[in-house]
């Protein structure tokens, strides 16, 4: 009996010993694994990281580089260049800069001769001539008669002196036409009298007579002319300004 007691006190030995290893432990318990720090880790594998690198050379009381603000990356653009039309237009004359004149006389004595002058002088005073624009004297005076306030006078007909309603006029339009020659204008239409006049020189005459003859011109500058015209003490004076 003592000999089976024996017997089973080492069989039930060799069963823990069997079960646990030789160290006492479980076979299935995972061997642990001795811990190493990150440096010898390092070291050991030959293997640095690229933050530490970094962080080595570069010291920590050495503030990181700016960044480029807005204004240094973009530069400020260059001033608009001025436009070729702006460059290349010719500035028009200042406001009632005479370009011409020219004034011829008459015998302030003869009364109706000097109301017809009048009244053709006022009706071509300040009219504008637009920029290839043509201007007509008899579009502008009107039909010289009687009823418009016009006084018989002496006039040409047919190379003799004759006396008719708007005798006269034709010694505005003549002063006219001196004025528009000098200003630069392009004469579109003139005639001579049929007889010599004494206030301008042969073949710088203007007659005119409403519905039969006329004068014109055009205004071929790149601005606008007015023509001013006025009567006193026997002189018909006539400009022709830039507006």
């Amino acid at each position: 009996m003592p000999i089976r007691k024996a017997a089973l006190l080492l069989l039930a030995s060799l069963t823990v010993t069997a079960v646990t290893g030789c160290s006492g432990r479980f076979f299935n318990e995972p061997e642990a694994t001795p811990s190493r720090s990150m440096d010898s880790e390092r070291s050991s594998a030959g293997f640095v990281p690229q933050n530490d690198i970094q962080a080595r050379e570069m010291p920590s009381n050495v503030p990181p580089p700016p960044r480029p603000s807005r204004t240094q990356m973009e530069p400020p653009p260059p001033p608009p260049k001025p436009s070729p039309k702006q460059t290349q237009l010719q500035a028009p004359p200042q406001p009632q800069t005479e370009l011409a004149f020219h004034e011829t006389t008459f015998d302030a004595k003869e009364k109706n001769r000097g109301i017809n002058i009048t009244r053709a002088s006022k009706s071509i005073n300040g009219a504008v001539v637009q920029p290839g624009e043509t201007f007509s004297f008899n579009d502008t005076v009107g039909p010289t008669i009687k009823r418009r306030g016009y006084e018989k006078s002496i006039i040409f007909v047919d190379g003799k002196k004759s006396e008719g309603e708007g005798g006269g006029v034709c010694q505005v339009s003549s002063t006219l036409h001196n004025a528009a020659l000098g200003a630069g204008m392009t004469i579109v239409e003139r005639h001579d009298h049929s007889l010599p006049v004494n206030y301008v020189e042969a073949g710088k005459e203007a007659a005119t007579s409403y519905g039969v003859i006329d004068y014109k011109f055009k205004n071929e500058k790149s601005h606008p002319v007015r023509i001013n015209s006025s009567v006193k003490d026997g002189t018909i004076r006539v400009s022709i300004t830039g507006v």
